[in-house]
């Protein structure tokens, strides 16, 4: 199709395909006028080549179209006009490029992600787990049962092993330290040595210290700490251990091993 500026009268041959079946707005290479150019009636000369630069794109240079011959006799058929050709610098397709469209991206059920969930936890394993922990703990109690003997509170259970009295020997020396102090305290320290006569390793179990009357009555008692767990063979050890407040009436000491009653 033929365009004409509306305000320099410049003419251009562009092909249909460069203004669409909308239409759009030109630009006149010479004047720099815009305009908005209706799409080509049905019927209109099409051409392939266009020479109209887009809006702020770089404009193509002006070429008028060229004159028309005069016609010829009436006997003659009258020539085809010859339309000159606007050299394009640059492609229709380039200088009329649609501008980009944003493509969405919808994300299928497939492609979703799936929801958290929590792994699946294995019974099994952790009923192994805490039974071997409940092992450890029951070989852990025995030795240091075996190792430091029964508590006090425990003395009375009668655990088989652990009450049977040792092949040690506690020997006393035959005058105790038994005084009363300058405030009127009595003062008893019971003191003397375990002996391990036999040729393999004993445990010392705690110490039983009674004091008794005159008569022979237990008037004050109380247990003496081991001083150490195991005593090897062959060997001795002292112990020693002193108390106050004792009954004045108590002369007489007397011990034997606080094994758990049976």
């Amino acid at each position: 199709m033929i365009l004409a500026c509306p305000s320099c009268h410049t003419r251009y041959v562009v092909p249909d395909t460069a203004i669409g079946a909308n239409g759009r707005t030109v630009r006149c290479a010479n004047c720099r006028h815009s305009w908005f150019q209706e799409p080509a009636a049905p019927g209109e000369m099409l051409l392939t080549d266009a020479a109209v630069a887009a809006p702020d794109a770089p404009a193509a240079p002006a070429v008028p179209e060229a004159p028309v011959a005069a016609a010829p006799p009436p006997a003659s058929p009258p020539p085809t006009p010859a339309i000159a050709r606007a050299p394009a610098e640059t492609p229709p397709s380039a200088a009329f490029a649609a501008p980009p469209v944003e493509q969405k991206v919808t994300v299928t059920d497939a492609e979703a992600p799936l929801p958290f969930r929590r792994p699946r936890r294995n019974p099994a394993k952790r009923w192994t787990l805490i039974a071997a922990g409940a092992a450890a703990l029951m070989v852990a109690a025995t030795a240091g049962l075996y190792y430091f003997g029964l508590p006090s509170w425990a003395q009375g259970l009668g655990i088989p092993g652990l009450a049977d009295e040792p092949d040690l020997v506690i020997e006393l020396p035959p005058n105790q330290d038994h005084r009363e102090l300058a405030d009127g305290t009595i003062y008893f320290a019971a003191s003397g040595v375990i002996i391990n006569p036999t040729d393999r390793e004993q445990r010392v179990p705690p110490i039983l210290a009674e004091l008794r009357d005159a008569q022979g009555t237990i008037v004050y008692s109380w247990t003496i700490k081991p001083p150490v767990r195991m005593l090897p063979p062959n060997e001795k050890v002292n112990f020693s251990e002193a108390k106050l407040d004792i009954p004045r009436r108590a002369s007489q000491l007397t011990v034997s091993w606080a094994l758990p009653k049976n």
